[in-house]
């Protein structure tokens, strides 16, 4: 498994999450083809724990109640920056390329 460190800065989260579409639209039509079926299948597994009623720690304790629930949505997070980050990367490279063929 790849380290996780380092993690993205909370000030980078907002473009790596504008850029996460464009990521979605180029897995989509096959011109990205490095699936990020962790991310996706953690993301998904995510989701189904946060609308579960059944928590680890529930929601009904003030203050930590929304602890576990906070720690799912930062680990996605971290995962997909990662995953925007290596497809930012292929972007640059492949435009580059792109480029130098004209």
């Amino acid at each position: 498994m790849q380290s996780l460190r380092p993690s993205p800065k909370f000030t980078d989260f907002p473009g790596l999450l504008r850029s996460a579409p464009a990521m979605c639209r180029d897995l989509a039509t096959g011109r990205y083809r490095r699936w990020p079926f962790g991310t996706l299948l953690g993301g998904l597994l995510g989701l189904i724990y946060l609308v579960n009623p059944l928590d680890f720690l529930p929601d009904a304790l003030p203050g930590i109640g929304v602890v576990d629930d906070t720690l799912m949505i930062g680990v996605f997070l971290t995962f997909l920056s990662r995953d925007v980050r290596k497809y930012l990367s292929w972007k640059r490279a492949h435009e580059t390329k792109e480029s130098k063929n004209r």
